[in-house]
Formats: structure tokens, C-alpha cells, sequence
């Protein structure tokens, strides 16, 4: 019942959706062409009587109509399996269309993918819960309901047909033959929940197989991303032997639970082999006697035959999907548990974010780590347009936290930081560069605007970049491409170009050297002279550039001192 409660808090979202409707149209529409093609089976139902008593009869006119009929129906077959693959495949589309945007919505809303990274180490491979795992669970879910929808008809269309057949069957008992009403429903029933029964209990362990095979697939295609994206680092260490060992190691994990659970597949699927084909002849085994006694002809045996495997098989559904069924319960498993950690995980910060036109106000700021140490206490700080702070500080002590907090990035803090929100730009170490052409990466996150061309290449220019001019509309990865420096070079570019009234710069130019950063720095102070500063960085130098100097001296313990500008 779990199981069930948490696929509808996947899939009721969208049923309520805008998308209900024509989704309600589709649904509709497979489940007719599904109730068609169960229809069909049991027109070919009475095929089996009419065709082999003819045979039986050595009716050659009534052979060649029932190979006509035949025929007629194989054609409906395909045109209704057709349209139910059409319709289901529509629907399958429009599903997952609606659900991606809808779980990326929720990712990337109110930055959860990064507070997620920092507050919930548990959650793995979001991408493949996104890309993967959702279409899994649609399609996977769409199949399985289909199929126990055409199970239910079948079982209850074939049913009659079988209770009626179960009177030609008498058994002997103390001298007289008697008549068990339904007798070959009930042995198909009692077949099918004994066999679903004994599979279940052998598969029992395939639910968390999958699971672990997804993640641990995963884990190996991720590290081989790692090492794609730090190509140069691994190649300057020469640590192609230890990436090897730790590829090994992935791939050693995922192997070892993928036989585990082919070692699982084997014994389930040797075992429902033998279990839906056996059931095909019990009813002749049954009717034999009453057969060769002469009491209903041949088509009559293979109609009643036909019928009990399509109650059986109805019955026995369960058994036939269950390694599917193991697959679809670890799919929403997954899937639960990434939507739990985007529903729990702290969106937002303790700290006030105040909205201010000029200026950068912060009062009585406390920061702290996830396991309680305190990094900053009763913090204030008040900027005017054109003011500038340098944090300094050894690594690990929170400079890069600071910048976390005042921006709402960092949920464990208090107090209240007040600035232009809608005019605020932060340039890491390590800038990121989206994939596409140069000049949507230099204009990132804004849309490119080809009208300002010449402010763009003079800017390039005043940073060092004018050799990349010619290449603003090729499309690379250009993080792959340029060096470290000109990755850093080309968030200034940005900070250039949007003109923002508060600027963040976390270490943004320690890949440069003491000239390039003075002329980024010099560029800022000149180009931008009414943008608040606050960089975070180990350099002294930095100071000539900045009005205020946040320093650690102790532990939590910091010093605030204004400095002469020089510059």
C-alpha cells in the first residue's frame, strides 16, 4: 500500500494538472483500444470452437470461412495494437514532458541543487532521478496499469465462458460422476494465487537489487564524467592508474549486484516459464476423459482450453511482471525519496533579505556550521554606493560562507542583510561557462544582446581576451577550452557588461597573475565606480583596491578595519 500512496504523489500532480484533460483524452483512448484488443481475443475465442469442429468434421467450406475469419481478425489485431501503441506513446510523451519541467522547476527553485549539495550528502545522481528514473516511472506505470486493466476484462469475460465448460466436467467419486459447479475456475484460481504466491517469495529480494544497480550505474557513469571535465588536472598528476583503480572499483560494484540480481532474474524466470506454460494443459488433462468419451467435440476442448489460460494468465498477472514490477517499485522509490529531499531540504535562510535601492546594510549576523561551530557573531556592516570590502582570511574559515549568507545561500545564519537583489552579480574561482557559443557564455545569466557589440569586444579587450573576438558565435566547451585564468578573466567581462550595483568576487581572480588582477580590479573601481565590492581573497595586494578589510585573527574572532584607498 506504500508502494501504491507514494506512485500517487508522483503521478497526481499531474493528473490535476492543466494537462488533465488531454491527458484524460489519451488515457481514454489507449484504454479503448486495449478493451478492443481484449474483444478481439475473445471473438478468436470462439474462432477455436467453429474453426476446429470443422476441422474435426472434415468441413472444408467451414475451414475456409474460419481461415477468412482468421485472417480478419489478425487485422484487427494490429490496428488496434497500433493505435494503442499511438495513443500510449502520446500520452507517455505529454507525461514526461510536464513531469521533467515540473521536478527541474522544483531543483532548480529557490536554489535547492545547491543547497542540496551542501546540506544533504544522501542524495545521489540527481540527474539520473531527472532524465532517467522519470520516464522509467511513466512508462513503467502506463504498462502495468494497461495491463492489469486487460487482465480484469479478460478475467471477467473469460470467466463465463469457463464456469459453463466446468459442467462437462464430472468426477468420479464413490461410483457416480459428479458435476463441481465452476470447477475449472476454481482450479484456476487456486493455481494462480499459489503460483503468484511462491513468486513473490522468491523475488523478493529484486526491489532492492534494482535499486542498487541503478545507483551504482550511476556512481560509475559519473566518475567517468569526473574525469572528462578534469581532464588537464588528472593528466598533469599522471593519475591515470589511480582513476583506473577507482573506474575498477565502480564498475567491479555494479557488475557484482547486476549478477546478484541476474542470479535472482534466472531463478524467477525459470520458474514462471514453467508456471504459465504448464497451466495450458490442465484443462485438457481435465477434459480428457469426457473428450475421448465422445460427450464435446475437439473446438469445444480448445475453446475451453484457450479460456482457462486467459483466466489463469489474468489471475496469474502478477507473476508474469514481477521483475517489472520489482523495477517500477525501486523507479518510485527513488524518485520519493529525491521528492522528499526537495520538500525538506531548508530553502530558506534565517537571515531577513531586505530589497534596498543604494547601499548594503547588515545587521547582527551570526553564522554557524551544520554541526553548531560558530563563524561569525553579531556582524554589521554598512556600505555606500562605491564602497568596497576585502575579506581575508586562512581557508576553511568562512570567507566563501560569508558571501553564502548575505547572498541567502546559507541556511545556518541569522540576522539581516539588505541590498539591490535585482542588480547583484557574484564571480567565483571558478566561473561557470554554459555550454553554447562564447558570447551567451560571456553574457550569462542574461540573454545575449547583439546591439551592445561594441561595449562586449571593448571589454574583452580591457581584460586581456581580445584573441577570442573572432569566435564569440562558436559553440564549445569552452570550460574544457580556456585556461583557468581566462575563465576568470571572462567573469569580469560580466561584472562589465551588467554594470551591477553589488559585486561579489569570491576569489574570483586567484587564477591571475598580480598584473591581470590589478588591471581586472583597476577596470571595476574605474568602469563601475558606484558598485559595492566585496571579495573575498588571500592577497594583500587586493587591499589597494578596497575601502574596508574584514580580517580573522582568532578563531571567530574578526577585526573590521577601514584602509586608505590608493588607488
Amino acid at each position: 500500500m506504500q508502494t501504491l500512496r507514494n506512485f500517487w504523489r508522483l503521478a497526481g500532480p499531474f493528473w490535476a494538472s492543466e494537462q488533465r484533460y488531454p491527458a484524460l483524452l489519451l488515457l481514454v483512448a489507449t484504454v479503448l483500444m486495449t478493451l478492443c484488443m481484449v474483444g478481439v481475443n475473445i471473438l478468436t475465442n470462439f474462432w477455436n470452437l467453429h474453426f476446429y469442429n470443422a476441422l474435426q468434421a472434415l468441413d472444408y467450406a467451414g475451414f475456409i470461412l474460419g481461415s477468412v475469419q482468421f485472417i480478419a481478425l489478425q487485422i484487427a489485431t494490429a490496428v488496434f495494437t497500433v493505435a494503442a501503441f499511438h495513443f500510449q506513446q502520446k500520452l507517455t510523451l505529454r507525461w514526461r514532458r510536464w513531469a521533467t519541467h515540473n521536478l527541474l522547476a522544483q531543483w532548480l527553485g529557490n536554489q535547492r541543487y545547491q543547497k542540496l549539495k551542501l546540506t544533504e550528502t544522501d542524495v545521489d545522481n540527481p540527474d539520473q532521478r531527472i532524465a532517467e528514473d522519470i520516464d522509467l516511472f511513466i512508462i513503467k506505470s502506463l504498462k502495468l496499469s494497461l495491463g492489469l486493466l486487460t487482465s480484469v476484462v479478460s478475467l471477467f469475460s473469460f470467466l463465463h465462458i469457463l464456469w459453463q465448460a466446468s459442467a462437462l466436467v464430472s468426477v468420479p467419486f464413490a461410483g457416480e460422476a459428479i458435476v463441481i459447479s465452476g470447477l475449472l475456475v476454481w482450479i484456476a484460481l487456486v493455481y494462480a494465487v499459489l503460483g503468484t504466491g511462491v513468486a513473490f517469495w522468491l523475488g523478493r529480494a529484486l526491489p532492492r537489487l534494482n535499486f542498487m544497480q541503478q545507483r551504482r550505474e550511476a556512481d560509475f557513469r559519473f566518475a567517468l564524467m569526473r574525469l572528462r571535465e578534469n581532464a588537464d588536472s588528472v593528466a598533469q598528476y599522471q593519475g591515470e592508474a589511480v582513476e583506473n583503480a577507482r573506474f575498477t572499483q565502480r564498475l567491479d560494484a555494479a557488475l557484482e549486484n547486476f549478477w546478484a540480481l541476474v542470479k535472482k532474474q534466472k531463478l524467477i524466470m525459470g520458474y514462471s516459464t514453467f508456471y504459465l506454460r504448464s497451466a495450458t494443459v490442465i484443462p485438457m488433462f481435465i477434459m480428457a476423459p469426457q473428450f475421448f468419451a465422445g460427450m464435446f467435440p475437439l473446438g469445444r476442448l480448445t475453446q475451453v482450453s484457450a479460456a482457462f489460460g486467459e483466466v489463469h494468465a489474468a489471475i496469474a498477472y502478477l507473476v508474469e511482471v514481477f521483475p517489472e514490477l520489482s523495477e517500477w517499485k525501486s523507479v518510485i522509490d527513488r524518485l520519493i525519496g529525491f521528492q522528499e529531499r526537495l520538500d525538506t531540504v531548508e530553502v530558506q535562510s534565517q537571515v531577513v533579505a531586505g530589497q534596498q535601492t543604494e547601499g548594503l546594510q547588515i545587521n547582527d549576523l551570526d553564522i554557524w556550521l551544520p554541526n553548531g561551530r560558530s563563524l561569525l557573531k553579531g556582524f554589521n556592516l554598512s556600505l555606500k554606493p562605491g564602497d568596497s570590502l576585502l575579506i581575508s582570511a586562512p581557508s576553511g574559515c568562512g570567507k566563501s560562507t560569508f558571501i553564502r549568507t548575505v547572498t541567502g545561500l546559507w541556511p545556518h545564519a541569522r540576522g539581516s542583510a539588505s541590498y539591490d537583489r535585482e542588480r547583484t552579480l557574484t564571480l567565483s574561482q571558478k566561473p561557470y561557462l554554459p555550454l553554447g557559443s562564447l558570447r551567451e557564455a560571456l553574457w550569462y545569466p542574461s540573454p545575449p544582446d547583439h546591439d551592445s557589440d561594441t561595449a562586449l569586444h571593448l571589454a574583452m579587450q580591457q581584460v586581456g581576451l581580445q584573441h577570442l573576438g573572432d569566435q564569440l558565435d562558436q559553440e564549445h566547451d569552452w570550460a574544457q577550452i580556456l585556461s583557468v585564468g581566462e575563465q576568470q578573466r571572462c567573469a569580469f567581462v560580466r561584472a562589465l557588461l551588467a554594470r551591477p550595483a553589488v559585486l561579489f568576487l569570491d576569489e574570483a581572480s586567484s587564477a591571475l597573475d598580480a598584473t591581470n588582477e590589478a588591471r581586472c580590479y583597476q577596470l571595476l573601481k574605474q568602469t563601475l565606480p558606484d558598485t559595492i565590492l566585496i571579495s573575498v581573497g588571500h592577497n594583500t595586494s587586493l587591499e589597494r583596491f578596497h575601502w574596508q578589510v574584514l580580517e580573522l585573527q582568532r578563531e571567530t574572532q574578526w577585526v573590521h578595519r577601514t584602509v586608505r584607498q590608493t588607488t
